[in-house]
């Protein structure tokens, strides 16, 4: 039998934007240049929960504010559970996997230049949550 998980708080997110890493220097190097990223100016992304909503047994959708180069947009973002257990060190652990599709333009980032392919980009984002306390 499956639990069913149920978050019981907000969702915050935040990511060093300027750890991107393509597995390009020069690329990435160019991503986090002003002409797109602007990391120098905006080092963070946020996302913070706004709501939950249960899709499946094992499936839901976490909307929230994403904050990105500045600009703060809702998003939705379809949730996987992927699994639950005890581990090694005697604490309880969730892991799941979240994808959401955004447009770079509308968080005032240029990525027209790279061509309609560049137009809309795929967050995939992979969670491994410990619950605290009992």
């Amino acid at each position: 039998m499956t639990k069913k998980i149920r978050p019981r708080t907000k969702v915050a997110v935040t990511v060093d934007v300027t750890s991107l890493d393509s597995n390009h220097a020069e690329r990435d190097k160019h991503l986090r240049s002003a002409d797109f990223l602007n990391t120098s100016k905006f080092p963070k992304a946020t996302f913070v929960s706004t709501a939950y909503k249960s899709t499946g047994e094992k499936t839901a959708e976490v909307t929230g504010d994403l904050t990105l180069h500045g600009v703060t947009k809702p998003i939705t973002i379809q949730v996987e559970h992927i699994g639950t257990g005890a581990d090694p060190w005697g604490g309880f652990r969730s892991g799941f996997e979240g994808r959401a599709t955004i447009k770079p333009a509308e968080w005032g980032i240029g990525m027209a230049k790279l061509g309609p392919a560049s137009e809309e980009v795929e967050l995939f984002l992979t969670v491994e949550g410990v619950r605290k306390g009992k």
